[in-house]
């Protein structure tokens, strides 16, 4: 970015010292425009001919201006092309001086595109484009103005003059005066006068106005050159003060003609005035290019059909200039009219004092070529700001994905952590747990021990009464009996057992040993994922079953007890049935049992099932084998 940084500002440094972008000119004479065609790789070309073969330092390529069916900027411009020399006669040498085929042309815009031709000879000039522009489904080439410099001079400009067929095309479409072959040598571009950086002091050269409805004479105004001098061209700047900005060529008159005269009585010969400078296409700002091998002292311009402005005939220019040479040889001469506007920056003087009405008139081939390095630096610049926004976007997404990276990351020691947490509280319990079951064990379970044999003891005494052995005795068993069930709650509290299949095995010994004197069997499925299940469930399965097996001794009178364990899908299923006399399943019972039973299974997301008759009673314990 740095690096990106330090390039753009050279750029911008460097766009700094180039003209600033004119101000866009509409005219309506918009170009040059092909036919359509359904295929944008179809070639079309335009060829200039000059006549006979001239030396030719650059090629100018101007887009037609945003005006009329011309949309948008750089409206028509070829994406690929390439532009050739041609001597007379079609077979002989052809010179490509620039070839932009292999790759899309970046759009001018509103910009020129300068060729050197580096003083080649040659008669004819084609541009060709191998790649049209392409607008929804019609594919076109269209061009604004094509310029060719030789020195100072636009020879451009002279086609005009030769006639139309100077000016070919492999097709050419649109309706004049907007569109056709030779309006890519009238002078009208988007660009309008080259003009400098120098403020004008003046406005240029007005006719005093006069009333539309009172007499007048058809204005004129003449250049005194001093001698008889050879004149090759003669250019009219329009001109365009402030006071009247909305009328680009204030003041240029609808139809006239220069006259030129070596000696002030002699009979004037007549320039012929372009169809550039003419009413049916108002030149605006632009250049106005009269061309002809002539000698002369005055060059003067009368108006035919003058030029009305607020209901006033008046004749305004911002300058006019005699070429020669290569040289305007109209700065600071004389200049004569009938009558003129000597004030407020209007004067004879400023019509040859190389100002237009806005700034100081250059020449053409360094401001073009100034106008199109600024284009080629705009381009590069874009082309920086384009690289920056995908650096920029390249390092957001990299960002971006470090902070999900870490954010992940946090996420992942954040579990981790909460898992150890976790962990190092299960270990806790686990160590609470062993603690516990070793105190119940070894404290607790001695003493009910001692409580047993201190019972047994004295029941082998003598001398205790009839109650006092009933009382000695029922200590003994619930002391007895308190020491099986803390041994079997203390099995499934041991760490070391967990994660085994010896609930199957706690089964088998509780049975046997609370169904002492009754026949019974066990079928216990040895798939049976018991493990699965955790200790809380194992512990309160082990006391539902204790319950319904102290039950069947107390209650039942059974003599044969059948008891099954089997897993369905994610359920364990624990069957209990004896062939005791049974009870009564729906009426109020007093005790806790079968409360107890429902409610511990409740608690498991489990059900309790109970089927009682005189021949006996099956209970069915189902309990999910996870939550």
């Amino acid at each position: 970015m740095r690096a990106l940084a330090a390039e753009r500002a050279v750029l911008q440094q460097k766009l700094s010292t180039m003209p600033a972008a004119p101000e866009v000119q509409l005219t309506q004479r918009l170009g040059w425009h092909s036919d359509y065609s359904s295929s944008p790789d179809k070639a079309e070309w335009v060829e200039l001919n000059l006549g006979q073969a001239q030396q030719i330092d650059a090629v100018v390529l101007i887009a037609p201006p945003p005006n009329g069916a011309a949309v948008g900027k750089g409206y028509g411009f070829p994406l690929r092309f390439y532009v050739e020399l041609l001597d007379e006669g079609e077979d002989n040498e052809r010179t490509i001086i620039a070839d932009y085929t292999d790759a899309d042309f970046p759009n001018p815009g509103l910009l020129p595109v300068v060729i050197p031709a580096g003083g080649s000879m040659a008669q004819k000039v084609r541009i060709t484009a191998t790649r049209l522009c392409t607008t929804g489904e019609r594919s076109f080439c269209a061009l604004g103005e094509v310029m060719l410099l030789q020195g100072k001079q636009n020879l451009g400009a002279h086609l005009e003059a030769i006639g139309p067929n100077a000016v070919r095309a492999s097709s050419s479409q649109g309706t004049r005066p907007d569109w056709g072959r030779i309006n890519l040598v009238d002078g009208h571009t988007v660009l309008g006068p080259p003009l400098g950086t120098r403020h004008s002091p003046t406005l240029g050269f007005r006719s005093v106005p006069t009333s539309e409805g009172r007499p007048y004479t058809n204005p004129w105004v003449e250049i005194d050159l001093g001698t008889v001098r050879p004149i090759d061209e003669i250019r009219l700047f329009p001109s365009h003060p402030p006071q009247f900005s909305h009328s680009h060529g204030y003041g240029f008159p609808v139809h006239y003609q220069i006259e030129l005269r070596e000696e002030d009585n002699d009979e004037p010969r007549i320039l012929p005035s372009p169809q550039s400078g003419s009413y049916n296409a108002l030149p605006g700002d632009n250049v106005v290019t009269l061309v002809g091998a002539h000698r002369a002292r005055f060059v003067r311009l009368q108006v035919l059909d003058p030029h009305v402005s607020n209901g006033a005939v008046v004749l305004a220019m911002a300058e006019m200039q005699v070429w020669s040479e290569g040289k305007n040889i109209a700065l600071g001469c004389d200049v004569n009219s009938p009558d003129s506007t000597e004030r407020d920056g209007w004067s004879r003087a400023a019509l040859v004092d190389g100002f237009a009405s806005g700034a100081d008139i250059v020449d053409w081939p360094g401001w073009l070529a100034a106008l199109s390095q600024r284009r080629e630096l705009e381009y590069q610049l874009g082309l920086i700001e384009k690289q920056r926004e995908r650096v920029t976007q390249h390092w957001q997404r990299i960002v971006v994905g470090l902070l999900i990276s870490v954010v992940a990351a946090v996420v992942v020691v954040l579990l981790l952590w909460l898992r150890r947490q976790r962990q190092n509280r299960r270990e806790e319990l686990e160590r609470l747990r062993e603690r516990i079951a070793q105190d119940l064990h070894d404290e607790i379970g001695s003493s009910l021990g001692s409580i047993a044999l201190i019972a047994q003891d004295l029941l082998a005494a003598e001398g205790q009464s009839g109650q006092s052995r009933v009382d000695l005795t029922e200590i003994k068993d619930i002391a007895a009996e308190t020491v099986d069930a803390m041994r079997d709650i203390t099995r499934l509290m041991q760490s070391e057992r967990y994660g085994t299949d010896d609930l199957p095995t706690l089964l088998r010994e509780t049975a046997d040993r609370m169904l002492r004197g009754i026949q019974h069997t066990l079928d216990l499925d040895d798939h049976a994922q018991t493990r699965r299940l955790s200790v809380d469930r194992q512990r309160d399965l082990m006391l539902m079953f204790k319950e319904v097996l102290h039950n069947i001794t107390r209650h039942a009178a059974a003599t044969e007890v059948h008891i099954s364990l089997t897993q369905t899908h994610n359920d364990l299923v624990l069957t209990i049935r004896d062939n005791g006399h049974g009870f009564d399943t729906t009426a109020k019972h007093t005790g806790m049992g079968l409360t107890n039973l429902h409610r511990r299974a409740a608690k498991h997301q489990g059900r309790t099932d109970i089927t009682s008759s005189p021949q006996g009673t099956l209970l069915t314990l189902t309990l999910p084998l996870h939550a």
